[in-house]
């Protein structure tokens, strides 16, 4: 993996409402103007935008309560929530807002920024934008639009005048541009007139971007909503389901809001077909599954010389042909996204715990649930075989994340089972930990130890569970060299992880203990309670151990920030580690295309051994070798080869004085690794560079570029 969306670190953004006119002609003055600036502001827009943009897919509505009345743009009691996300954490919190406003008297409305319309956006009274930053600082994919429009300079400043507003940001510290659009929402917002009501939230997912979630909630924000909606402090609030203020709803209120009734059947021609169940995917997750394309492997290479599978030591370059996907466009060192698939045995233990372990070959699809009018999305592309389904779009490798866990757990009968789970899904901190990458619970084992008791059926499960997503590897071939080739550098995550007798007695140091849990963990037996246990990453176990040749899977393209410079004279220095050599490996292939054209190519590499794991090494040397050389120097750093560590930024500083002039001369660096490498790296460019203020600068250019995970 080579980038991390921002939004498990990135910045989200929420806004707006209006202020009072103080007469009435200067009511009909600024109603006259507001018509004039969004319709010029709309027509400008849809002139900027073109044919450019996919028409958007018909909207559906959120609710299963079809007689709710639908709410009116300028309502002044309706909050608006946009979110833009890329993992999906954006949109659960825009859902859970929503659902928090219903319990305090006011109507929340989710909207996907996929369908911002300016005009509709206009109009609005009371906005809460969540927005994401992904990667290096960009928008989410379903928020691009929404950002070109509002840091348009030519909108008028007194276009969002009639507007009440905050933001919630998502991001994480680990990026240089933390929070970024999180930041321009609400700058850009007060910019067009909308008058912030609360202070910015930031959501820091290097640390724990739920609590930062929570804490921004309980800080304030209620009684501004309530203020700005006209209810006053602290006004309307009320129980309107047993949710109210962090209790378990009941089974019966969560399985009402259900849109969908999965249907199985032998054969997909015996299946039911709604026509108000459209494509298109129910959430932000959802919607990359019908844009994918299934791609065979051509290759599949162990890059290791001394590969040990076991212990997880086995990196493979692997290469997609995309001959026949036209739709596919990528270019050297954008980002492929591949979706993993459950193991089997998982698979076949869900089946099994929802009682249709003998109908895994059947086929599946969705109808609406009864009472439903509206149109409703299908949650993944069906119909398909029910072991599909449950391969490819549930996310069995990993405990949910708390609001779902809280919808799950409504599902439990057993009245001391549910005094357990409410007991630790209140105690925000203890569940982050859970569910962290320190004790990587798997779905099973939260099933097993929390959710024994709970009546879930295939229904059910199959919209409540959480949607499988795909993982972002940066592509390692040339896209100069062969368009319809592309190729990945994959290596396998795998270590040791606490046992779960470990797991439930943290939890019982950390106040949060599960008596119920640990009867049934040792009924378990010894050896699934007291041994430790082993994680191995889905996607990346996948892929270097379990994908042949000629196997298909879904895939994706991303831009990345990764471009060469256009003038061949312009000096490359690239610096990465491990599988950070991706991106490298893929404009070395470039400047074997380019015939060796560019003056200045340094790569920095850095591994642990020169006989263990030097990724590509056979063709890094041969590019050396070519006349002229594709690559014009290769300087290595193998950290374990001698006593003492030696990692690229200790290489970069031996050549400061020289990369130093080479930046000068209108240099470029690239940066690809972990973000502790990449934090290294830059620390070593100040000193060289002589300031951390340059380093800034040089990455607001584009001239240090980097790929962080």
């Amino acid at each position: 993996k080579s980038r991390k969306p921002a939004e498990l670190g990135c910045s989200p953004g929420l806004r707006r409402h209006g202020v009072a006119m103080r007469c009435r002609a200067d009511v009909i003055r600024a109603s006259l103007g507001a018509i004039v600036s969004v319709a010029a502001a709309s027509l400008l827009w849809r002139l900027l935008r073109g044919k450019s943009r996919k028409p958007a897919a018909q909207k559906t509505d959120k609710k299963a309560n079809a007689d709710e009345p639908e709410a009116q743009p300028d309502s002044e009691d309706t909050v608006w929530i946009y979110f833009g996300s890329q993992s999906g954490t954006a949109e659960a919190f825009a859902e859970e807002l929503a659902q928090d406003c219903s319990v305090r008297g006011l109507k929340g409305v989710v909207v996907d920024l996929e369908e911002f319309s300016p005009e509709t956006f206009a109009k609005h009274r009371v906005v809460i934008l969540v927005v994401a930053t992904y990667g290096e600082g960009d928008p989410t994919d379903n928020a691009i639009d929404f950002f070109k429009w509002i840091q348009d300079e030519s909108l008028s400043s007194g276009l969002l005048t009639n507007a009440k507003f905050t933001v919630m940001g998502l991001g994480n510290r680990q990026y240089v541009n933390f929070n970024s659009c999180g930041k321009a929402a609400d700058t850009n917002m007060e910019r067009l007139g909308a008058k912030r009501i609360y202070v910015r939230g930031e959501g820091d997912d290097e640390q724990n971007i739920e609590e930062d979630f929570e804490q921004w909630k309980e800080n304030g924000l209620w009684p501004a909503l309530c203020e700005a909606c006209g209810k006053g402090e602290g006004v309307g609030l009320q129980r309107t389901s047993s949710a109210d203020f962090g209790s378990l709803e009941t089974a019966e209120e969560v399985l009402a809001r259900l849109q969908l009734r999965a249907v199985l059947a032998d054969d997909s021609k015996g299946l039911p077909v709604d026509p108000m169940v459209q494509v298109g995917g129910a959430d932000v997750l959802g919607k990359w599954y019908f844009h994918a394309s299934l791609a065979p492997i051509l290759v599949s290479d162990e890059l290791r010389q001394q590969p040990k599978e076991a212990e997880g030591k086995t990196t493979k370059h692997i290469e997609f042909c995309t001959k026949e996907i036209p739709a596919l466009k990528w270019q050297t060192a954008d980002n492929l996204e591949i979706l993993p698939s459950n193991r089997d045995e998982d698979i076949e233990w869900f089946a099994m715990r929802l009682g249709v372990e003998a109908q895994l070959d059947s086929s599946v699809t969705f109808i609406r649930a009864e009472g439903v009018e509206k149109a409703v999305r299908k949650p993944f592309p069906s119909p398909c075989s029910l072991r599909t389904a449950l391969a490819l779009y549930c996310d069995l490798g990993a405990a949910p994340p708390r609001n779902v866990a809280r919808r799950l757990a409504a599902l439990v009968r057993s009245p001391e089972d549910r005094v357990e789970i409410e007991k630790l899904l209140g105690d925000r901190e203890a569940y982050h930990w859970l569910t962290g990458s320190g004790v990587h619970l798997s779905l099973q084992e939260f099933f097993e130890l929390f959710l024994e008791t709970a009546e879930v059926d295939l229904n059910g499960f199959l919209q409540l569970c959480p949607r499988q997503r795909s993982r972002p590897y940066t592509i390692a071939s040339s896209s100069k060299e062969d368009p319809n080739r592309v190729g990945v550098c994959v290596g396998m995550i795998q270590k040791e992880i606490p046992s779960l007798s470990a797991v439930l007695e943290e939890l019982a140091t950390r106040g949060c203990g599960q008596p119920r849990a640990a009867r049934r963990l040792a009924a378990l037996g010894e050896a699934r309670a007291s041994k430790p246990r082993c994680f191995r990453g889905m996607c990346s176990t996948m892929l270097c151990t379990r994908s042949s040749i000629g196997d298909r899977l879904w895939v994706a393209s991303r831009p990345s920030t990764f471009r060469l410079p256009r003038k061949s004279g312009a000096p490359v220095v690239m610096l990465g580690a491990g599988t950070g050599i991706a991106p490298f490996r893929g404009f070395v292939r470039e400047f074997r295309k380019e015939t060796g054209v560019r003056k200045k190519t340094i790569l920095f590499f850095g591994c642990t051994k020169s006989d263990e794991d030097f990724l590509y090494r056979d063709e890094l040397i041969e590019a050396q070798g070519l006349d002229p050389p594709a690559l014009k120097e290769l300087v290595t750093a193998f950290s374990r080869q001698q006593k003492e560590k030696v990692y690229v930024q200790h290489k970069l500083r031996e050549r400061a004085k020289e990369i130093s002039a080479l930046v000068a001369g209108g240099g470029y660096v690239y940066i690809c690794g972990a973000m502790a490498m990449g934090a290294a790296v830059r620390e070593e460019l100040a000193t060289a560079l002589g300031s951390a203020d340059h380093v800034s600068r040089l990455l607001t250019e584009g001239r240090i570029v980097e790929e962080l995970w």
